[in-house]
């Protein structure tokens, strides 16, 4: 008889001890998880948070930070908005005056041609290629 594999979502502690490895038992669960099921949902709040703390308390350069996010990306059991946040990760990068909420919001607006995103933060206006404008 199969054994039931898991599904359900993970939050954006599981997938920081997962990626940090810093309480190595919370790790070694998350792994665990990960390799008993067949798929874990990972909204994008998570991963705009996890962005957030990689870069705000553990001081990871924006490189690393997308490495790591890619990381969870890339791995099959996880069911995550990838297109999206290829093209967000991509301008988060580059544009180093951007928050990692800056970026998702231009791309959701470029998404749901919803442009353009009226905003007054000038970085963003800046660096949106006519996307963004002042109101």
């Amino acid at each position: 008889m199969a054994k039931n594999k898991t599904t359900g979502s993970l939050d954006t502690n599981t997938l920081l001890r997962l990626l940090l490895g810093d309480v190595p038992k919370q790790a070694q669960s998350v792994e665990l998880l990960i390799e008993q099921s067949d798929q874990l949902e990972v909204s994008d709040a998570v991963i705009i948070e996890m962005v957030f703390v990689l870069e705000k308390v553990y001081y990871l350069e924006r490189s690393m930070i997308v490495t790591n996010i890619h990381s969870i990306l890339s791995n099959p059991k996880m069911n995550c908005n990838r297109g999206m946040f290829k093209h967000v990760l991509d301008l988060y990068e580059a544009e180093s005056k951007l928050s990692i909420v800056d970026c998702a919001v231009l791309q959701y607006a470029r998404v749901h041609k919803s442009t353009p995103l009226y905003s007054f933060d000038k970085a963003l206006v800046k660096k949106s290629r006519g996307d963004c404008v002042t109101p």
